[in-house]
């Protein structure tokens, strides 16, 4: 039976779903010094935390450990690749924890659905420069639109690889994120996808789809036109729906779509042929929540920079920081099953604007499509949760005596 959170203390509430999981990783190892699941905690609390110096942080997990560490103890070793086979085993286990959320179009049951998309940082402060300039550390992610997990595909390479390039670097094995052969695997994406022999290829061979919007340049032969139930308020905004023919004799489909609150015209292509056209313009703004998570990590968060130099202690940043949003995720949901502890303020603000909007459509004789209006769901983990926890993540009493305080934090708008 798994311990009540008002039990533990506040770190121990928020670590308690990695219990077990670094030991049982294939990648785990015995330490005298620091446990793995140790090294675990002491880069998750550098993530919560976010200590403005190096120095300042070692002395900071002292309280977590018998003594303070090393230098040599952790940041020495975000350069192990054992470690970081672990943490990956890890992160992989945490985001499997999160379990669907909302509803969904029936047709999409048979989808894994990711948002992807680059995310840019400063450089280590002494990573080497190239052409007399200090690039930016860029990364590769992937949020679960169902779960809202967050996951780390790959570091770019250089001074500003291009998305495509690293996914094709992943290659179509990568890209499913070991889902199971015969469910097919789609990927939104903004632009810089686009590559329609790559396409046609990853659909035939490794069930993998994408979708995007089109570019002003890219020129298609309509084949034909599809019909569609204008009726079904799924399809609400949707002006068209076509099989086209691009430039590399790869067939797609184009959605022509007007924004119903806007009135702004958008062309979406895909190659997802068996849903409702309404249901591909609905999923092309909900990419917009991994946008959503990327301010979170920066501004929440306060990833500013690389931790160090090396690609595989850039790489284990990453999946912390994967870890923390995760984690963050499984927190808010416990506090709400079992304490009834919600974001009122949050959910009251996101209710406004949608009522707003359906307002503003009105106005126009439109409506917002079904699937926008359908349920309430928070965007961003709280700042109000993550400074709250901050506060008292050093703390030795129960989590129970620090409810109260949140219950009102997350009252106030």
């Amino acid at each position: 039976m798994a311990t009540s959170l008002s039990s533990l203390i506040p770190r121990e509430s928020f670590f308690a779903p990695l219990a077990g999981l670094a030991e049982k990783s294939i990648h785990a190892r015995n330490c005298n010094e620091i446990s793995d699941a140790q090294w675990i905690q002491i880069g998750l609390t550098r993530i919560i935390n976010d200590p403005t110096t190096g120095r300042g942080f070692l002395q900071q997990v002292a309280a977590l450990l018998s003594s303070p560490p090393k230098h040599s103890n952790f940041f020495e070793t975000l350069k192990s690749e054992r470690r970081l086979g672990m943490v990956v085993d890890v992160d992989a286990k945490v985001a499997s924890m999160l379990a669907a959320q909302g509803t969904e179009h029936p047709h999409l049951a048979n989808y894994a659905i990711y948002a992807g998309d680059g995310h840019w940082h400063a450089a280590a402060c002494h990573d080497a420069p190239i052409d007399d300039r200090r690039w930016a550390v860029g990364h590769l992610y992937a949020m679960d639109f169902r779960t809202h997990a967050l996951r780390h595909l790959d570091l770019t390479d250089g001074k500003r690889e291009h998305d495509m390039s690293v996914i094709k670097r992943l290659g179509s094995k990568g890209m499913r994120l070991g889902e199971a052969a015969g469910r097919k695997v789609l990927w939104v994406w903004d632009r810089a996808v686009i590559d329609f022999p790559l396409w046609q290829h990853w659909k035939q061979t490794s069930g993998i789809y994408f979708l995007t919007r089109t570019k002003e340049k890219l020129v298609f032969t309509v084949n034909s036109s599809r019909l569609f139930d204008r009726n079904d308020p799924v399809n609400s905004g949707v002006l068209s729906d076509e099989l086209v023919t691009t430039g590399q004799s790869t067939l797609v489909r184009r959605v022509t779509y007007r924004d119903p609150v806007s009135g702004k015209l958008f062309e979406f292509i895909t190659t997802v042929f068996d849903v409702p056209p309404g249901v591909i313009a609905s999923l092309y703004k909900r990419r917009w929540d991994i946008e959503k998570v990327f301010d979170e990590l920066k501004n929440k968060l306060n990833e500013s920079k690389a931790w160090a130099t090396s690609p595989t202690a850039k790489k284990m940043q990453a999946h912390f920081l994967c870890l923390a949003h995760n984690l963050l995720e499984l927190l808010t949901r416990r506090l709400a099953a079992e304490h009834q502890i919600r974001d009122e303020a949050g959910l009251r603000r996101q209710q406004k604007r949608l009522d707003q909007q359906k307002a503003a459509a009105a106005k126009k004789g439109r409506i917002l499509s079904s699937l926008l209006t359908a349920s309430l769901r928070p965007l961003q983990r709280s700042i109000k949760l993550i400074r709250w926890l901050r506060t008292h993540w050093f703390s030795s009493a129960p989590l129970a005596q620090f409810l109260p305080r949140l219950i009102r934090l997350y009252a106030v708008d």
